[in-house]
C-alpha cells in the first residue's frame, strides 16, 4: 500500500469535494465507500479521523460529520444492561466463541432488530456524512459485509465512509488482510492503495 500519510490527505480532498456530498456520479447506487488500510497504520488512522471531521466541519459549514465506532457502540449496549460483568465471567468459563455467539444474539446482529443498526438509525443526523470506525475493534462480533448490508436502508442520501483495517479489492474485504469476510460490491474505494 502507498504511504498512509498520503492516502489521507487524498481522503481529505475527495471528502471535502462539492460532488462527494451530492453523491454525485453513482448512479442509483447507494454512497458507501470503504478507505482501506494496512493494519499496521490502525493508530494512525484512529488519531486522523476526529482531526479528519474537525477540519471537514471547519472548512465548509455544510459539512456535518458523524463518526460511530462500532466497538464503542457494542460496549454501550452491554454496560447500558449491566452484562459486561457476566460476559467476563461467561469468557472465563465457556471461551471466547460461545461469548461472541452470545453478544450476537444479544446484539440481534443481522436481523430486522439489529441494535447496532437501530443505534445508528436513531442518532443519524440528517444530511450528516456517517464515518464507521472500530471495524477491527469488533471483531469478530460484528463483520463489515453486515453492517453495510444492513445500513443500506438507513443511510441512503448521505456518503458514508468505513474506515477498514485491511483490503478491499473487487468486492472482496480482507480483514486485517488475513481474514476473508463475504463480498460486498455496492461500496466504492474511495482512494487506491
Amino acid at each position: 500500500m502507498r504511504d498512509i500519510a498520503i492516502r489521507m490527505d487524498e481522503l481529505k480532498d475527495k471528502i471535502n469535494d462539492s460532488k462527494f456530498l451530492a453523491n454525485k456520479g453513482l448512479g442509483n447506487e447507494v454512497g458507501f465507500y470503504i478507505f482501506d488500510y494496512d493494519p499496521k497504520d490502525e493508530l494512525i488512522v484512529r488519531n486522523y479521523v476526529p482531526n479528519l471531521k474537525k477540519f471537514l466541519e471547519r472548512e465548509n459549514s455544510n459539512f456535518k460529520v458523524q463518526i460511530f465506532d462500532l466497538y464503542e457502540i457494542i460496549l454501550l449496549f452491554f454496560e447500558q444492561r449491566g452484562y459486561l460483568d457476566k460476559n467476563f465471567t461467561m469468557e472465563g468459563k465457556k471461551g471466547s466463541n460461545d461469548l461472541f455467539d452470545k453478544m450476537r444474539k444479544a446484539l440481534k446482529i443481522a436481523t430486522n432488530n439489529d441494535w447496532i443498526v437501530r443505534y445508528i438509525e436513531e442518532h443519524l443526523e440528517k444530511e450528516a456524512i456517517v464515518f464507521i470506525v472500530g471495524v477491527g475493534k469488533a471483531y469478530p462480533i460484528i463483520r463489515s459485509h453486515v453492517i453495510l448490508n444492513n445500513l443500506q436502508t438507513v443511510v441512503e442520501d448521505i456518503p458514508l465512509v468505513l474506515f477498514y483495517p485491511g483490503t478491499y479489492e473487487n468486492g472482496k474485504l480482507q480483514l486485517f488482510n488475513k481474514f476473508t469476510d463475504d463480498n460486498y460490491y455496492r461500496a466504492f474505494k474511495i482512494t487506491e492503495n
